[in-house]
C-alpha cells in the first residue's frame, strides 16, 4: 500500500498485508501499530501520558539542579532531551518505509550547542517493524549524547481483560539491583536499592511496582523483551541492540492502560552528578562527521 500523508498534522501511514504503521513528523514518533484491527501502540491521552513512543535525544531524564554543563558553561537542557518535540522531514518513502530527519536549529543549540543529523529509518517486514537510528556528527568537535527509546504499549488489548493478565519476560536470566528514583527532582539514586531481583528473568505486571515511578534495570544481559497475555497469546516483542540500561514504567498516579519499555543508552542523573554532560552515565562520544548507529524492532504477537 502506498504512503499516505495529511500534510496538515504531518502524519503517514505505511502497510504491509499485516501490519498498518502510522509515524508523526513531530519526533518521527510512532503513533499505531495495528494488526487485525487491534491497537497495540498507547494513544495519547491527557489524563494518564500525552505522548505514544518518543525518542529520548540528546539526554535521559532529569539534571540535577535542572541544568547541565557543556566546556564549562551551564545549559538548560529539556529533561528527554528534545528531538521528540522537533518537527522532523520526510526525506524518503516506499511502499514498506519511510525515513525522517531532523538537524539543529535556533532553538536547539540554545541549550545544546552543537550541529547534527537525527535519522530515523521505519520499514515494515511480515508483523515486524524495523527501527534504524542514525546520529551524524556535523561539528568539527566530539559529539556528546545519550539515547533512549519510550515507547508505551496497550494493556490490556481488549476490553475483559485486566493489566495483571500480562506478563514481561527477558530472554536471559540475570540478578538486578533497582535504584530509588527521588519523586521530587528525577534523580536516579544508585546508592539506595529499592528492590532486589534474583534469578530474573519474569515480570508480571502489577500497579504497585510502578508506585516510586520507573524500574530501571542496568547492565543488562538480555535484549529481548516480550510483553503478552499467556492465555490469549497477544502482545509484542521488542528486541534491540547496544543499550545497557532498560526502563519499566507506567504512571504511578493513575491505573494507566499501558506500559512502556525502554530501552537507554544513559540515564538521569544521580545526586552525586558532577553536572558536567560528558561525565553522564554511558555518554557516547561521537567523533566529527562520523555516524553512530543502531536499531530495535517491535513483533506483533499472534
Amino acid at each position: 500500500m502506498l504512503v499516505k500523508s495529511e500534510e496538515q498534522n504531518m502524519i503517514y501511514t505505511i502497510s504491509n498485508d499485516l501490519l498498518t504503521l502510522t509515524i508523526d513528523s513531530k519526533g518521527a514518533e510512532i503513533k499505531s501499530i495495528r494488526k487485525d484491527n487491534i491497537e497495540y501502540i498507547h494513544q495519547d491521552d491527557p489524563k494518564t501520558w500525552n505522548r505514544s513512543a518518543p525518542f529520548l535525544f540528546p539526554a535521559i531524564g532529569c539534571f540535577k539542579d535542572k541544568i547541565t554543563k557543556f566546556n564549562g558553561i551551564e545549559y538548560k537542557l529539556p529533561k528527554h532531551g528534545f528531538v521528540r518535540d522537533m518537527k522532523t522531514s520526510l526525506v524518503s518513502k516506499t511502499d514498506s518505509s519511510l525515513v525522517f530527519e531532523v538537524t539543529q536549529n535556533e532553538e536547539s543549540l540554545s541549550y545544546y550547542p552543537f550541529n547534527f543529523i537525527y535519522r530515523v529509518t521505519y520499514t515494515l517486514d511480515n508483523t515486524t517493524v524495523n527501527v534504524k537510528i542514525d546520529v551524524v556528527n556535523t561539528n568539527d568537535v566530539v559529539l556528546p549524547f545519550n539515547l533512549g527509546l519510550h515507547p508505551a504499549f496497550r494493556v490490556p488489548l481488549f476490553e475483559k481483560e485486566q493489566f495483571e493478565d500480562y506478563t514481561i519476560y527477558f530472554n536471559k536470566m540475570d540478578n538486578y539491583t533497582i535504584p530509588t528514583i527521588d519523586l521530587q527532582n528525577g534523580l536516579i539514586d544508585w546508592n539506595k536499592p529499592m528492590r532486589e531481583f534474583k534469578d530474573f528473568d519474569t515480570l508480571p505486571l502489577n500497579y504497585d511496582d510502578y508506585k516510586n515511578d520507573a524500574l530501571v534495570f542496568d547492565n543488562v544481559k538480555f535484549d529481548e523483551i516480550t510483553l503478552k497475555n499467556n492465555d490469549s497469546g497477544y502482545g509484542i516483542k521488542l528486541s534491540f541492540s547496544d543499550f545497557k540500561t532498560v526502563g519499566i514504567w507506567t504512571p504511578n498516579h493513575v491505573n494507566a492502560n499501558f506500559v512502556c519499555l525502554e530501552p537507554w543508552i544513559g540515564c538521569a542523573d544521580a545526586p552525586q552528578s558532577s553536572g558536567n554532560f560528558v561525565d553522564k552515565k554511558d555518554v557516547i562520544n561521537l567523533n566529527p562527521q562520523d555516524t553512530f548507529s543502531t536499531t530495535y524492532k517491535i513483533t506483533i504477537l499472534k
